[in-house]
């Protein structure tokens, strides 16, 4: 395990056929009140195509601030591998992540670092509350406050809505749990978070200090392709399903059932979305939390 900065913020941003708005997601992190961080821009377009010569043009007077590094990969592969090689390259004590369409409040690092600082040892990370944001700016939605600590079982029932845009980690600690699995096309944040809240704690800055931008709906899959994603994550951390009660291991898969169901039904197939959506009566304790899911969903989009 390396010796990292003290104190320093690594912030990877992987970048793919979006420059349109990374100046925001760019400025949002040069702007922080906390001042200690680097920027690792990750250009995940492919090596010389008009993408990458875009982002160079676009990225270029940000060279001059000596926080700001684009990372060049040798190819594309996909967003979790452009994650991994930005951690690589960082030398911080703390990581943080952004999307290049998102933005953070100004003083999001600082809050969080001076909770982390509070915390012990067996608390790995820290977190944030987000608004949704549409394509005209105006705030859809906010996020519900979730449980903190080993909340594992929270994330792969669906319950806790960690994103990772959201994040503050410990570096040592994300080295010690691992990094995003670059064989997932989906679900690599719940991936991640699945085996890093299994060890170590992670609590919740009970404010809003992420903007998510919901206006590109260019990367949400169709109901068949998200089951075959769906099939590969759980392969990916079948360690810890295997630990599960077979119980608990019947709720997880039936909430994500749910999720199927409601895809299915939006995209017209009644049939599948009724069928996955069903599957949740098999599990008494997968019905409840459903409710509860179904209602902290209806309660995000009414706070405004």
């Amino acid at each position: 395990m390396e010796d990292y900065v003290p104190g320093l913020v690594s912030v990877v941003m992987p970048t793919y056929r979006r420059s349109e708005k990374l100046d925001r997601a760019i400025e949002s992190v040069l702007s922080q009140t906390y001042t200690q961080l680097e920027l690792l821009l990750v250009n995940d377009n492919v090596p010389g195509d008009e993408y990458t010569e875009e982002l160079i043009r676009r990225v270029q007077k940000y060279n001059c601030d000596p926080r700001f590094h684009l990372i060049m990969q040798e190819k594309h592969i996909n967003g979790a591998a452009a994650r991994n090689a930005g951690i690589r390259k960082a030398k911080g004590e703390y990581i943080a992540f952004l999307d290049d369409d998102d933005w953070w409040d100004e003083d999001k690092l600082e809050k969080q670092i001076k909770t982390i600082r509070q915390l012990s040892d067996d608390w790995g990370a820290v977190s944030c509350k987000y608004r949704f944001v549409n394509q005209d700016g105006k705030v859809i939605g906010k996020s519900e406050k979730y449980q903190d600590g080993n909340i594992y079982f929270d994330i792969l029932t669906l319950i806790s809505d960690v994103t990772t845009c959201s994040l503050l980690l410990k570096h040592k600690n994300l080295d010690d749990t691992g990094y995003f699995d670059e064989g997932l096309l989906r679900h690599q944040d719940f991936q991640l978070l699945v085996n890093f809240t299994y060890k170590y704690k992670l609590m919740e800055v009970d404010e809003y200090l992420l903007n998510i931008d919901v206006s590109d709906t260019q990367n949400r899959p169709d109901g068949e392709t998200l089951l075959n994603h769906k099939k590969e994550f759980f392969d990916s951390i079948a360690p810890i399903m295997d630990k599960l009660t077979n119980g608990d291991k019947k709720c997880v898969y039936c909430m994500h059932n749910y999720e199927l169901g409601y895809i299915f039904l939006k995209t017209g197939n009644w049939f599948k979305g009724l069928k996955y959506c069903l599957a949740i009566f098999t599990s008494p304790k997968a019905t409840l939390l459903a409710s509860k899911k179904t209602m902290l969903k209806i309660r995000s989009m009414i706070r405004r």
